[in-house]
C-alpha cells in the first residue's frame, strides 16, 4: 500500500497548499481592504460617538488577520516551497523558540541541490510534529535540529532536554489514548522509504532520529 499512501499524502499536501494560498490571498486581502476602509472612516469620524466602536472593529480585524496568517503558515508555509527545507526549518524552529521560550540550534549540511519535494515535505512534517510534542509535553529549555545529507542518505535528528517519557508505554496505547503524533511520524517516514527511531526515558529528554535513503 505505500503507493496509495504516497498519493494520499501528496493529495493532502496539495490541498493544504491550496487552502493556505486562498487564506492568504483571498481572505487576507479582503480583511486588509476592510481594515483600510475602517481606518478611513475612523479619520472622518474624529471624536464622534462611533470612535470606540471603530477602534473595537479595527482590533477584531487585526486579530482575524493574525489568525489567518498563522493558519496559512501552519497549513503549508510558503518558505518550504519557495526556498527549500533548510530555510523552512530555520524559520519554523525560530518561530517555535519565540513562542515557547526555548534556546535552539539548527545544524544542516549545505545542499548542492534541493532534496526531492516529497522528502522535503516528510522531513518538515516530522520536525513540525516533534516540536509540537516538545511544546505540549516536554517542558524543555533547549531544542536542537540536525539535518545531515550524505551521498546515499539523509539523517534528521530532533533533540530536546525535556522531561522525557516511556516510549514503549506510549506507543503501546490503543483507542483514544493512541499517540497519533508518533504514529504519524513513523508513517511519514515509511511512505518515502525511511524510518524513525524515538529514544527517550523519564528525566532524560527525547531524541527523534529519522533516516532516508537517497535513490
Amino acid at each position: 500500500m505505500p503507493g496509495f499512501s504516497q498519493r494520499l499524502i501528496e493529495t493532502q499536501e496539495a490541498e493544504r497548499r491550496r487552502v493556505a494560498r486562498e487564506l492568504h490571498d483571498e481572505v487576507g486581502q479582503a480583511l486588509t481592504a476592510i481594515r483600510l476602509n475602517l481606518l478611513n472612516v475612523q479619520q472622518q469620524a474624529g471624536a464622534s460617538p462611533l470612535a470606540q466602536q471603530l477602534n473595537d472593529s479595527l482590533a477584531i480585524v487585526d486579530r482575524a488577520l493574525q489568525d489567518v496568517h498563522r493558519l496559512a503558515l501552519d497549513l503549508r508555509p510558503a518558505v518550504l516551497d519557495d526556498l527549500g527545507l533548510i530555510a523552512a526549518l530555520d524559520w519554523y524552529v525560530d518561530r517555535g523558540a519565540r513562542r515557547a521560550g526555548w534556546s535552539t540550534d539548527v545544524v544542516a549540511s549545505p545542499l548542492q541541490t534541493r532534496l526531492p519535494p516529497e522528502l522535503e515535505t516528510a522531513c518538515f512534517r516530522i520536525v513540525q510534529e516533534a516540536l509540537t510534542n516538545v511544546a505540549r509535553h516536554a517542558r524543555a529549555r533547549h531544542v536542537r535540529v540536525e539535518l545531515r545529507v550524505r551521498d546515499t542518505d539523509v539523517q534528521l535528528v530532533i533533540r530536546d532536554d525535556g522531561v522525557g517519557f516511556d516510549v514503549e508505554a506510549v506507543q503501546s496505547r490503543r483507542g483514544p489514548e493512541t499517540s497519533l503524533g508518533l504514529q504519524g511520524m513513523h508513517e511519514r517516514a515509511l511512505i518515502v522509504g525511511g524510518q524513525v527511531e524515538i529514544t527517550s526515558a523519564p528525566g532524560q529528554g527525547t531524541v527523534v532520529a529519522a533516516r532516508f535513503r537517497l535513490t
